[in-house]
């Protein structure tokens, strides 16, 4: 108990440690902040909005605890937005520790815990104002249920309610895959193992009426409160059908896990291969089989969708944990069964040396990579490429030794100093290249006049940057368009008017547009170089002075208005 205490401290220290002090980043974070500060500043509590109109992107969990959590300061803040996220990662490192013991024992479950805390991409989202580790809760939750009751040590209907319940907050928080996940491992397992009947026990009909029942009475409120300018049906078609089939963003090829997971597992994805092997060999007992289907039935999920981020196999990765913590504690010796096909300590030292010694080299190299970009403070990087040493010499030395619990503890320790070095140094160092809040400040500044009086500013071809503008500057919603026509006509306004584009979409405009863009200020953020252009420049009533902006209507210097322009 007093390690398993000790692993949830951990968890919950490199989760929350400098999580304020640096802002939201686009594109997802503003995103979810947005819709928050929207909930609690105009009351938008029935459906999300962002920028100023419905969103059909995400169902509102995420939002309403955001906006819970943020109503007793008065607003959203960058530790506010995250807190759902953060209380959602330990939950997860709780419950992989509790289903760890039920699956394996005692040492199962604490190592399963030390590696889900200590794995970056779980780390990682744990810190952000991102809907995936609750997700990611919510499935391990409904899946801890299923096994709960597998297991015999939950009555079939307690635990098929639990099921079902986690199951329609996951729909809440993400739509259909929230229920597509645990109820497709749960399937899997028993049809794998040969107990399709036993379903008939887990609350057949209580349990889905219950899940009709709570996300039914969103759907209603979603349908009566949106006031007809959202449509369930709707958004699933175009996010969940769509993206799946055609993909919107995130168009990835199917092998694209394979080439992500190698990263969003470090420092325990060497373990990888060696965990997966023992499981097979291992596959006769029902402890292992669930975990086999879990984590394969997760990535082959979203291999088949056309749509893939590295996060969305996030679901899966207390199934990696426990994968791998069975291996550790079997190659250690201390697995209840060990010697029934019971690998070398190779197994496990060979891998993470190897990982120690990528990360010594990272180390090494990064005080160069990071002279290559002068707008970044040397000492961050310093201090991360120290972390990086250190740790990675440490895993090395230990595997050396042929201890595997000493290598083990020693990729811990080294991904916790990476961590921490990270959120002390490194985020808020990168937090001016980063967030959005210093030129949203100047857009809210600069077109305050040409608002007042009724002229709208045009977001052209500038993705999800529309939403970190309306959550920095409070309120200033932009009106978003994908048509260069329109973005032409607005310019040809005989008034000053304003537009944010992306600079990299401007040869879309007709030449005439283009003769009387002016560029006042730029900012490369979420990929993309943004900037906010006028049709006449800061004119009169267009705030605070610009600094020279640059014409796009032609090669060479000229003037306008007395100033001097340069393309």
């Amino acid at each position: 108990m007093r390690r398993s205490g000790a692993v949830l401290l951990l968890a919950a220290a490199l989760g929350v440690w400098n999580l304020w002090a640096y802002d939201l980043w686009a594109p997802d974070e503003p995103y979810f902040g947005e819709g928050a500060r929207e909930m609690v500043a105009e009351g938008h509590w029935a459906v999300p909005h962002v920028n100023g109109v419905v969103t059909t992107d995400k169902p509102p969990l995420f939002f309403w605890l955001i906006a819970a959590f943020s109503l007793p300061f008065g607003a959203v803040s960058s530790f506010t937005a995250r807190l759902p996220s953060l209380l959602a990662g330990i939950g997860t490192v709780a419950l992989t520790i509790r289903l760890g013991r039920r699956l394996g024992g005692v040492n199962d479950g604490t190592m399963a815990g030390l590696v889900l805390a200590t794995t970056y991409l779980s780390w990682d989202k744990t810190r952000s104002a991102q809907i995936d580790a609750l997700l990611c809760f919510l499935v391990l939750a409904a899946v801890s249920a299923f096994e709960a009751f597998r297991a015999g040590d939950a009555r079939g209907r307690r635990a098929g309610l639990l099921f079902w319940a986690a199951a329609a907050l996951a729909v809440i928080a993400k739509g259909p895959v929230g229920l597509l996940l645990p109820l497709g491992i749960a399937i899997l397992t028993l049809a794998l193992d040969r107990e399709l009947r036993a379903w008939g026990s887990f609350a057949p009909w209580t349990g889905p009426l219950l899940f009709l029942g709570i996300v039914g009475a969103w759907i209603a409120l979603a349908t009566l409160g949106g006031h007809g300018e959202y449509s369930v049906w709707g958004a699933f078609e175009k996010h969940v059908l769509s993206r799946a089939i055609h993909g919107m963003h995130h168009g990835q090829p199917p092998w694209y896990y394979a080439e992500v997971l190698p990263v969003q597992l470090l420092p325990w994805s060497g373990l990888l291969p060696g965990a997966v092997l023992l499981g097979w060999r291992r596959r006769r007992e029902r402890s292992v089989r669930i975990l086999l289907v879990w984590a394969a039935f997760v990535v082959l999920v979203f291999s088949i969708s056309t749509e893939k981020r590295d996060l969305y196999v996030l679901p899966a990765y207390p199934a990696f944990a426990l994968l791998f913590a069975r291996l550790i504690v079997a190659v250690g010796g201390e697995a209840e069964a060990a010697g029934a096909c019971t690998p070398h300590r190779r197994w496990v030292t060979v891998p993470l040396a190897l990982t120690g010694g990528v990360l010594a080299l990272a180390g090494l190299g990064l005080p160069a990579a990071v002279r290559r970009f002068p707008e970044f403070p040397a000492t961050p990087g310093l201090v991360l490429a120290a972390a990086l040493l250190a740790g990675g010499a440490a895993i090395v030395v230990a595997a050396l030794k042929g201890s595997v619990r000493g290598a083990a503890l020693a990729a811990a320790v080294a991904a916790s100093l990476v961590f921490l070095a990270a959120a002390e140094a490194v985020f808020p160092a990168l937090d001016p290249l980063r967030s959005a809040r210093a030129f949203a400040t100047e857009v809210k500044d600069i077109t305050a006049s040409s608002r007042a009086a009724g002229e709208p500013v045009l977001a052209y071809r500038i993705g999800n940057l529309p939403q970190a503008i309306a959550f920095y500057s409070n309120g200033l919603y932009t009106r978003e368009t994908e048509d260069p026509a329109e973005l032409a006509s607005h310019l040809r306004s005989e008034r000053e008017v304003f537009a944010l584009a992306d600079r990299s979409q401007f040869d879309l405009l007709p030449a005439a547009a283009l003769g009387r863009v002016l560029i006042l200020r730029s900012a490369d953020l979420a990929s993309r170089h943004v900037v906010l252009i006028s049709n006449r420049g800061a004119g009169v009533g267009a705030g605070p002075p610009a600094r020279p902006s640059s014409s796009l209507g032609g090669a060479g210097e000229r003037s306008e208005g007395g100033k001097r322009y340069f393309p």
